[in-house]
């Protein structure tokens, strides 16, 4: 169990107190930073595939950034599948194979994946943030959204204090949880659907949901 976060917006500086009340799913290694002033990730580690190897917190590869949550069932299949096109691989773990898998086959490469995991990618040459959660939607993926921030995080809790919230007053959420999965008990708060992919661009802060499966 990991914790992943990431900000976009004027409050980039705050990714620090979101991972901190996190840790503790991820007590094994902690990283955040903060890229080009305007968006910051991080990730809060529990190591599970490949203890020695470090530098897995934000897993950078050419102009990706990684922060990831969950296990990728069959990451070695996939690592061989990749290794015959070609492409080296620096560790044992699921999270290289995660992040060479969208370098290669791009949005394509969650279909292939079987596990459960929720993960953010930042393209820092498109400046785009790329938003995926698992099939079944093991791995939980929040995201807040106003005016003027984006914020994703593991559990709600990491935006209470960086974010204001809204109680939710909507009847339907309390009425039928089964029609608002994506919703949660505030109005700036959502869960990213399962078998979802969302881009968010930094260039205008439009956001796009679509289903890989």
């Amino acid at each position: 169990m990991c914790a992943i976060a990431g900000i976009i917006g004027s409050k980039v500086n705050k990714i620090s107190n979101m991972i901190n009340v996190q840790k503790h799913r991820g007590p094994d290694e902690q990283k955040y930073k903060i890229f080009n002033n305007n968006i910051s990730l991080g990730m809060a580690r529990l190591s599970i595939i490949d203890l020695k190897s470090k530098g897995l917190c934000l897993y950078h590869e050419k102009n990706y950034v990684l922060t990831y949550n969950g296990e990728i069932y069959n990451y070695k299949e996939i690592r061989r599948e990749l290794k015959h096109k070609g492409i080296k691989f620096n560790t044992n773990c699921d999270t290289e194979v995660f992040l060479k898998s969208f370098i290669f086959w791009g949005k394509n490469c969650f279909s292939k994946f079987n596990g459960m995991f929720a993960a953010g990618i930042y393209d820092l040459k498109k400046k785009k943030l790329y938003l995926v959660r698992d099939i079944a939607g093991e791995k939980p993926l929040y995201y807040y959204k106003n005016n003027k921030d984006f914020a994703f995080a593991s559990e709600t809790k990491a935006f209470h204090k960086n974010f204001s919230l809204t109680k939710n007053t909507d009847r339907k959420f309390f009425n039928s949880f089964q029609h608002c999965l994506n919703k949660t008990l505030w109005k700036e708060v959502f869960s990213l659907p399962p078998a979802s992919i969302m881009e968010i661009s930094l260039k205008n802060y439009k956001t796009k949901i679509e289903k890989y499966w």
